[in-house]
């Protein structure tokens, strides 16, 4: 009975951090099933997966990085409170996505690598 004590302890100190592992987790495999239904298979469709699946990573990352830039002040401050701060990171990182996001592939893709000039 002692042991199963300490075992539902430490689980319920973990939690939180396990719901925010699975909820990365859930993301990354997400984006590897939709990166698995566009690919037509073969070596070229493994490695797109990959590069989807690092790509996600990266932007998990970054996002996390500029939400903690913009926020960290306010949170810190107590004037909002850490569950507010993600709920409004969430909302407008991915209302800048919807929003922007096409202007940025189009800037990346004609705008600072001049094709040419490579070779192959």
């Amino acid at each position: 009975m002692l042991r199963t004590k300490r075992v539902e302890k430490a689980v319920r100190l973990n939690r939180e951090e396990l719901f925010r592992f699975g909820t990365a987790l859930l993301f990354i495999v997400g984006i590897m099933l939709v990166a698995m239904a566009r690919s037509d298979g073969g070596t070229d469709g493994v490695l797109l997966i990959v590069a989807a699946m690092i790509g996600g990573y990266m932007a998990m990352n970054i996002g996390a990085n500029d939400v903690a830039n913009n926020v960290g002040p306010a949170v810190g401050s107590q004037a909002i409170t850490l569950t507010g701060a993600i709920l409004i990171a969430a909302f407008f990182e991915a209302g800048g996505t919807m929003i922007a996001g096409g202007d940025v592939v189009g800037t990346i893709k004609k705008g600072i690598i001049d094709p040419d000039l490579v070779a192959d």
